[in-house]
């Protein structure tokens, strides 16, 4: 039997109080085939105590608690260190060493809770009332020596009433149960027609359409419940959907009523043993509990039950496993998606996207009086579309009946694919197994309380004995203060030399870094502190530890070593210095504290389920090993933070300051190696031309350290360094990745970042700075000319109350204080250039509807900086790009632009054939009216410079600026056979990326400027000119 389940049984009809300690336990399992049995079992509750004087207990506890039974049981032969917090208190009595003691087990028949308060005043012992799922952790894992018994296969036995003689797990055994998961996906809709989400909540409010995907490891099933707008009419024929070369077969229920497509939904879940969907605990599950009071069908809402972990309210149905995707991904997928909404994930993570109708269109099949059956089986959206009328919606994004079918189908479908994507079961699994607890506990706890929990469970497996009780936050440090910089410590180190290309470069990485600082130097509750010189010095117990300066870093450091590391053949910490040290970071390294050794044998754990995973393919491994790697590299931040129950603000400084002594010491051994470090980031280094595909030199530099390695990680063929913080790289098979760009952008975005990456991160290419700004030129021209439709870009944003929002400058807000009216509704806006609006505040920022004339700049706003220092490292090389750069972008300066950057020709044949060959690549020579020596240009009658310093891009400006002015936007007129909005257009594709303009672009321009080439590369490339 798999147990999925443990929960405490409280019968119905409660018995007479008893204070013997026993509680019935109800263990839910399924068998190999999936099938669910349940049994109740007798387990008796314990206070642990950790002493060698049990008699002199037992003889305390008679008297405390008289008339009471007691008895005690010792677990297992070993000796159990007893931990107890703070290393400030320990250094005052000298008592620096861990004791170590048996463990016992103590029954008694009194109240627990009564029973821990007395012992908490000799502090010996812990677990509270609430901790009995830990008590049966310690029984179980030390009994069959696994770290694990939640999810557990177990040979159970009927024989015996007793939970731990009846379950004898099999802890070998790895494989999971043949479990029936469904992922499902509501559509909802106001009957009386507001643009508004409906939740449920209101009696007008109906669920129209709700699809479940169920698969096992044999199956896969999919099923379609939808109201009918037409009742009593035959169903539709909708057995197979199309999507990404997927063919679906679907079994499509028709319901008449609410109340019979509910029935049928809960009846198809029954079967189930995980659910699973996309922000279901904050809207599907809410709304469905809301229709279900409305339509009082009180016999399915009795299986409705919830639970709070941390700041989580968390629905369930019939005790199944409940898996929210977006909870998921917002907590364990954050740090590379560009947002959280279904399609962004999908894109991401499958490469895949929802169907492009918006889900707001369905309310009009269900209010409008002009559906009828044969519309239902309509696949014209355009007739769809004329005949229902729509509310603020375009028929692009509308669907016909069908098509909204098929989109909750592929909601439920996408859900599906990233769950298996994600193995998000077995990795929750595995990460609920380290502490005892479900997989909703384990998907919603914080790192802080996780910790907690898992020092109680997993410290105890290894032999210590922690009264967590007497852990608090320990933040707040008022001596500290003079060592912050900037109103807090300093954290991790970052360096480059210059904003420049290098090739051939080699990346090493520190592996888990904070960590292994950590347990290399047995920083702990108990053995680290940092005390002030004064205090150093009048502390004679301090002065015989270990003792390693606290010092803040800069840039300095980099380019001289002060740390006392050079022509060491060995790495070591430096040394304290009272005349140049104001604080010092003291740690008993005499005694292996609790936080060390539980990281250390996680990592030892990590590296057998690594290798495992790549003998077996096997997911177990996998998780096992991804879940050790998120707990052990959050240990500094539980450290660090002010909310977290067990931060010690000492431990976190003294981790980031070792590691950067690390850093430092790496970085002057690699230099004086002869290399050059181009880039260096918290717990890496990028050295150009190291010839090695290994850190063998630098491992063998850092041996005195034990556990802190340095290991190869990759080799760049090209990088450019922006900033700290930014950079781009190839990769050896030509793959250009970006970071410390913004994540979450919009196609108009992606576009110009491509378009202008593909000149730039080529350091043999020539540099000359006029191509530079032909290319910026020409990717604002293209730019604009993609958002000639406002509505390409537009942002859809549901709104609330202008009064919820807490800033009133964000761009919602700023819509609701135009048009308030519009509170509680889905809107669309963007930006525009011709927004006369009466207050100052919401200026610029229109409906899309009221758009003329977009302001299509602020569409790529957040990311204008990063081009210009693009294209200044390559071409312009200027101290200041911005000011001259971002002039093209307005009207009133563009006329009279001139940039700084020019080219002096001194052969005037030369000259000739460069203006030429830019004015014939660029389809200009109809406004070349003078010879080169008198340049005059039309518009803008500019002259070129007296001394012989012609720059064509004094012609490109004004050429460019009045073709971004042919470009109407907003009320563009676009030939009625040009397919507008396409998917390669959106995504910047080949045909589109290169510029040629459709049919009615040109029709404002001179007949002579239809020339394709006018819309295609305008590069000015050194072999042809």
């Amino acid at each position: 039997m798999f147990s999925i389940r443990w929960e405490k049984y409280v019968p119905k009809l409660p018995l007479k109080r008893k204070h013997d300690n026993f509680i019935t336990v109800k263990i839910t399992c399924l068998d190999a085939v999936g099938q669910t049995y349940q049994f109740l079992k007798q387990y008796e509750e314990w206070i642990g105590v950790c002493t060698n004087r049990i008699q002199l207990v037992v003889r305390k506890l008679k008297i405390a608690f008289p008339g009471c039974q007691i008895r005690y049981e010792r677990l297992g032969d070993k000796l159990y260190k007893k931990v107890l917090p703070y290393f400030e208190e320990r250094l005052i009595t000298g008592k620096l060493t861990y004791s170590s003691k048996p463990f016992y087990k103590l029954y008694i028949n009194a109240s627990l809770e009564d029973v821990g308060i007395f012992f908490n005043i000799y502090k010996i012992a812990y677990y509270e009332k609430s901790d009995w799922l830990v008590r049966i952790y310690i029984d179980l894992c030390t009994r069959y020596n696994s770290r694990s018994f939640y999810y557990k296969w177990y040979n159970v036995s009927n024989a015996s009433p007793n939970l731990i003689e009846s379950f004898r797990m099999i802890p070998e055994k790895t494989d999971s149960p043949n479990w029936m998961i469904a992922a499902f996906d509501l559509e909802t809709v106001p009957l009386s027609g507001e643009n508004r989400i409906p939740t449920g909540s209101d009696s007008k409010d109906r669920i129209v359409m709700i699809s479940v995907v169920k698969w096992n490891k044999t199956k896969v099933e999919y099923h379609l419940l939808y109201l009918t707008p037409c009742p009593k009419t035959p169903p539709l024929d909708l057995s197979s959907i199309r999507y990404d070369a997927q063919k679906i077969n679907c079994n499509t229920v028709q319901c008449d009523t609410e109340q019979e497509l509910l029935r049928q939904f809960h009846e198809l879940i029954r079967d189930v043993h995980v659910l699973t969907g996309y922000n279901i605990n904050n809207f599907d599950f809410p709304c469905i509990f809301a229709r279900l009071v409305f339509r009082k069908m009180k016999n399915i809402l009795k299986h409705y039950s919830s639970k709070t972990i941390g700041d989580y309210i968390v629905t369930t149905f019939q005790n199944k496993i409940v898996i929210d995707m977006y909870t998921y991904f917002r907590i364990f997928s954050n740090y590379n998606l560009p947002g959280f909404k279904l399609d962004d994930v999908a894109k991401a993570k499958l490469g895949k996207a929802k169907i492009p109708i918006k889900s707001i269109g369905i309310h009009s099949w269900y209010v409008s009086k002009c559906v009828t059956r044969s519309l239902l089986d309509s696949n014209d959206v355009k007739e769809c579309f004329e005949l229902l009328k729509p509310k603020n919606m375009k028929e692009e994004v509308f669907g016909t009946f069908k098509m909204f079918l098929e989109y909750c189908v592929i909601d439920s479908e996408l859900v599906r694919q990233l769950f298996n994507n994600e193995t998000a079961l077995h990795f929750l699994i595995e990460r609920g197994n380290f502490n005892g607890m479900d997989v909703g506990k384990a998907l919603h706890l914080g790192n802080s309380n996780y910790l907690k929990e898992l020092i109680k469970t997993m410290g105890t497996f290894l032999g210590n004995f922690i009264n967590i009780n007497f852990f608090t936050n320990k933040t707040e440090c008022q001596k500290l203060e003079s060592m912050f910089v900037n109103g807090t410590y300093q954290g991790a180190l970052n360096y480059f030399k210059r904003q420049d290309y290098f090739k051939n470069i080699v990346v090493m990485d520190f592996t888990s870094m904070y960590p292994c600082s950590l347990l290399s130097t047995n920083l702990c509750y108990g053995t680290c502190t940092i005390l002030t010189r004064e205090e150093y010095a009048n502390s004679s117990t301090a002065q015989s530890l270990t003792a390693i300066p606290f010092r803040n870093h800069s840039d300095e450091d980099f380019k001289i070593d002060t740390n006392g590391s050079y022509n060491k053949e060995f790495f070591d910490y430096p040394s304290f210095d009272p005349d140049r040290d104001n604080f010092v970071i003291v740690v008993n390294q005499k005694d292996e504290a609790f936080l060390p050794q539980l990281v250390l044998y996680f990592l030892n754990l990590r590296k057998y389920h690594q290798k495992e995973y790549k003998k077996s393919n096997d997911v177990y491994h996998y998780n096992s090993q991804l879940n050790i790697k998120i707990l052990i590299n959050s240990l500094y931040g539980i450290m660090a933070s002010k909310d977290s129950c067990l931060a010690k603000l000492e431990i976190a400084i003294a981790i980031v300051t070792l590691a950067r002594y690390q850093l430092l010491g790496c970085y002057h051994k690699v230099t004086r190696n002869g290399y050059e470090v181009v880039y260096a980031d918290t717990d890496s280094l990028m050295v150009k031309d190291y010839p090695h595909n290994n850190c063998d030199e630098l491992n063998a530099f850092l041996q005195k350290q034990k556990h802190v390695e340095i290991k190869f990680e990759e080799r760049f063929k090209c990088l450019l360094v922006l900033s700290k913080k930014k950079y781009i790289f190839e990769t050896e098979n030509g793959k250009l990745i970006t970071k410390g760009f913004q994540k979450k952008i919009n196609d108009l975005v992606k576009f110009m970042t491509n378009n202008i990456l593909k000149h730039v991160m080529n350091p043999d290419r020539d540099s000359n700075p006029n191509e530079g700004w032909i290319i910026w030129i020409n990717t604002l021209l293209k730019a604009k000319y993609l958002c000639r439709d406002p509505r390409k870009y537009a942002i859809s944003r549901k709104t609330k109350n202008l009064e919820e929002y807490k800033s009133t400058t964000c761009a919602t807000a700023k819509m609701l204080q135009k048009y308030p009216e519009k509170a509680g509704e889905f809107i669309e806006y963007t930006y525009s250039r011709a927004d006369v609006a009466a207050k100052e505040a919401s200026k610029w920022i229109m409906d899309i509807e009221d758009v003329e004339y977009l302001d299509f700049q602020q569409l790529f706003r957040t990311q204008e900086k990063n081009f210009i220092d693009l294209l200044n490292i390559k071409f312009w090389k200027l101290s200041n790009p911005y000011e001259p750069c971002l002039e093209p972008l307005n009207d009133k300066t563009v006329l009279n632009f001139y940039h700084p950057c020019q080219t002096t020709l001194e052969d005037k044949s030369i000259k000739n054939l460069m203006v030429r060959h830019a004015l014939r690549k660029l389809d200009v020579q109809r406004y070349y009216r003078y010879p080169p020596d008198e340049i005059k240009l039309l518009p803008g009658n500019i002259e070129a410079s007296k001394n012989n310093i012609y720059d064509p891009r004094i012609f490109l400006s004004n050429y460019h600026y009045k073709l971004l002015h042919h470009f109407p936007v907003g009320r563009y007129k676009v030939d009625p056979s040009e397919s507008e909005g396409t998917e390669s257009e959106s995504e910047g594709t080949e045909s589109e990326s290169e510029g040629t303009p459709d049919k009615g672009a040109l029709t404002d321009l001179d007949q002579g400027s239809k020339d394709t080439e006018l819309e295609k590369d305008l590069e000015l490339k050194n072999t042809e000119l």
